[in-house]
């Protein structure tokens, strides 16, 4: 060869030289640099997706080229029982060798992670079906701590196996990157737990305040959804059972169950679903049946068949509620609109989140915690509802109060009228019943004492000008109706050829009564009491107490005989009292050592 085709093959060597010595970085590698710390994956492995009845060895697979690139930032291969094998490669251009490589879903059964060390291979078995303890971090997702040297490179393989959704979001994370990312998630947390403790305590509150039923149901509903929120972002693992991986993997689909069981009974009780919407009442309550054979049904089949059927529900109570409440506010039923409205943003919180998983919107602190912004919104304004619906419900009750309140005035008005017809009835019975008495003795005095008759007819006509003269008053002063009752006893007194005397003891210028009442039981008194004696005697005392005041009539006879005939005294007596103290007195009679007493109670 001539010295001068060595020399331009010398050249042509030396030109394209540098694609060799600084190949194209492949596209399975990540660089890592001093002034980027966080690196999502998605883009950047290869996957190697198996039958569950083709098993390999770790050997075999690094072997494989069966190997496919990853095509979205977050691989989700939703409900399968497919292994999944996952290899890529970090090179080291920064001066950090502390880094993390983050699987950020929880619920991921069996994980397996490969790290090559000193022509050897660290290997690293965790997942939600190992004790919490066992995790290489205890953190509420996979977190893989790594250690790798400034200009250096390495590869590492992940296998993942899981009964329920297959998803593995990798990102790896500067030390200094990933403080900073736990420090915004338990922000993000807290402010979202915070939220439904507040709203818990609030709620409870009002149960015991308002009894209302409907408080209950939410208490219950959104008790139980944070606890399954708690589950599908790992902390309940992490905090309540951490040494019960086997109730871990069950927890949800009993825990999700009776969460949406809570909700469709509020459901029910908040759009009043059994008055405005029968038949999809009738649909909830077959939707409520089947959560609560969910719930039985975590006990007794795979994981796998319970979060299938549990994602099946979901989606049925996410139908049936929305198309409840769109009826409902259809019909005019006005708390609706607060639930519809709430429930969207529930709805597009799952959307975001859902969208986030199937890697369409990119992982952020939108997407990552899209469920709970939703539903922390959703349960504000399902508060703000339920308070509005009490709100409509006082108000209807109110304004059924003020009817009622108009209704009784009329009803007292009606019942007033009545009585006071009762009244001039009673009283047209017992002036004839008292004339007819007085008549007949004074015709049996014409015959045997003449005097005696003319004083009786003298002294029966001013009685009874007095009676007509104040019979149709509501109330007159007492010292009047005992005047009347004396010249009554003087009547008695004659008719009987008796001594009866009338004494008062405390009774004032301004204490009134309604006319004739002392009259009948004075009247009763001398007819029942003094059957075969000769002198009788009435007191009358008054006693004042904080908010009332007695008036104790007292008589020395002493009835032989229980009579019947008293009736309508008494009612007439009571129909008076009535009229001129509404449901403000009481009245009684009974026998007392050494006679008969009657009280008269009149409340201030």
């Amino acid at each position: 060869m001539s010295l001068f085709r060595l020399t331009f093959v010398f050249f042509q060597i030396l030109l394209f030289f540098p694609i060799f010595a600084n190949p194209t970085p492949s596209r399975f590698s990540t660089i890592l640099k001093n002034e980027v710390g966080e690196y999502p994956l998605g883009f950047h492995m290869e996957i190697l997706e198996l039958p569950p009845s083709k098993i390999l060895s770790f050997q075999e697979v690094q072997k494989s080229t069966e190997f496919n690139e990853s095509r979205t930032i977050s691989p989700n291969f939703g409900f399968t029982k497919n292994v999944y094998w996952v290899r890529f490669e970090l090179k080291n251009n920064s001066n950090q060798r502390d880094w993390f490589i983050h699987v950020s879903y929880p619920l991921l059964d069996k994980i397996d992670f490969y790290e090559s060390k000193d022509k050897d291979w660290n290997h690293v078995v965790t997942g939600d079906s190992y004790l919490f303890r066992e995790r290489p971090l205890e953190e509420k997702s996979f977190i893989f701590p790594i250690k790798l040297l400034p200009k250096k490179n390495n590869t590492y393989y992940f296998r993942f196996e899981s009964e329920g959704t297959v998803q593995f979001p990798i990102t790896v994370y500067s030390h200094e990157r990933f403080l900073k990312l736990k420090e915004k998630e338990n922000l993000s947390l807290g402010i979202y737990y915070g939220i439904l403790f507040v709203l818990v305590i609030y709620n409870l509150i009002l149960l015991f305040m308002l009894k209302d039923f409907g408080y209950l149901y939410y208490l219950l509903y959104i008790s139980f959804y944070g606890l399954s929120q708690s589950v599908l972002n790992g902390l309940a693992f992490q905090i309540f059972w951490p040494n019960s991986p086997h109730w871990a993997n069950i927890s949800l689909p009993f825990v999700g169950g009776f969460s949406l069981f809570w909700g469709l009974q509020f459901t029910r009780s908040f759009l009043n679903t059994k008055k405005n919407t029968p038949t999809w009442d009738k649909i909830i309550l077959v939707l409520m049946g089947l959560m609560l054979l969910l719930m039985l049904s975590s006990f007794v089949f795979s994981y796998y068949i319970n979060i299938y059927l549990l994602a099946s529900l979901v989606m049925l109570f996410a139908i049936v509620v929305f198309l409840v409440a769109v009826v409902c506010w259809d019909k005019g039923y006005k708390p609706a609109r607060y639930f519809l409205i709430a429930w969207v943003a529930l709805l597009f919180g799952v959307g975001i989140y859902s969208l986030k998983g199937f890697g369409i919107l990119p992982a952020n602190i939108v997407t990552e915690y899209g469920l709970q912004a939703g539903s922390a919104i959703e349960m504000c304004l399902l508060s703000l509802g339920l308070a509005y619906k009490i709100k409509l419900v006082n108000s209807d009750k109110n304004k059924a109060e003020r009817r009622m309140v108009a209704y009784k005035a009329k009803l007292q008005d009606a019942k007033l009228v009545s009585s006071r017809l009762e009244v001039e009835l009673l009283k047209n019975n017992i002036h004839p019943h008292f004339l007819l008495n007085s008549i007949n003795s004074t015709i049996i005095w014409l015959d045997e004492d003449p005097e005696t008759a003319k004083l009786l007819l003298t002294s029966l006509s001013d009685e009874l000008r007095a009676i007509l003269k104040l019979s149709n008053k509501k109330t007159i002063p007492i010292k009047e109706e005992v005047e009347i009752c004396k010249r009554y006893l003087e009547i008695m007194s004659l008719r009987k050829e008796s001594k009866f005397e009338f004494l008062t003891e405390g009774i004032g210028l301004k204490d009134v009564i309604p006319p004739i009442v002392l009259l009948t039981l004075v009247e009763n008194g001398v007819t029942h009491g003094y059957q075969g004696k000769n002198a009788g005697s009435f007191v009358l005392k008054k006693k004042k107490e904080k908010n009332k005041t007695k008036y104790i009539l007292f008589n020395d006879g002493l009835p032989t005989t229980k009579s019947d005939s008293l009736g309508t005294g008494i009612k007439y007596i009571k129909s008076r009292l009535q009229e001129a103290f509404p449901n403000k007195w009481e009245f009684t009679s009974r026998f007392v050592m050494g006679g008969w007493e009657n009280t008269i109670i009149v409340f201030e």
